[in-house]
């Protein structure tokens, strides 16, 4: 699982350089409800918070539900 987490977090990376915020935030949002690893969640609220800071005001929300969701993962 840990391969595929990474993967997926990889491309959501991609995807927020692209500009494909809403497609990057649902991937994270997947990925963290998967997660198991505090590392790997932390990876995922740092790529969370670089989309919230680049969001506009309605696209806030989608990135907050990914920093809960890496929280409760372990993110540090």
């Amino acid at each position: 699982m840990a391969v595929t987490t990474n993967n997926e977090i990889e491309r959501a990376r991609v995807m927020l350089a692209n500009g494909e915020n809403k497609k990057a935030s649902r991937l994270l949002t997947d990925t963290a409800i998967a997660c198991r690893d505090a590392d790997e969640a932390t990876e995922i609220k740092a790529l969370a918070a670089e989309g919230l800071a680049g969001a506009g005001m309605l696209g806030k929300s989608q990135w907050k539900e990914v920093l809960r969701l890496a929280a409760l993962r372990g993110a540090r």
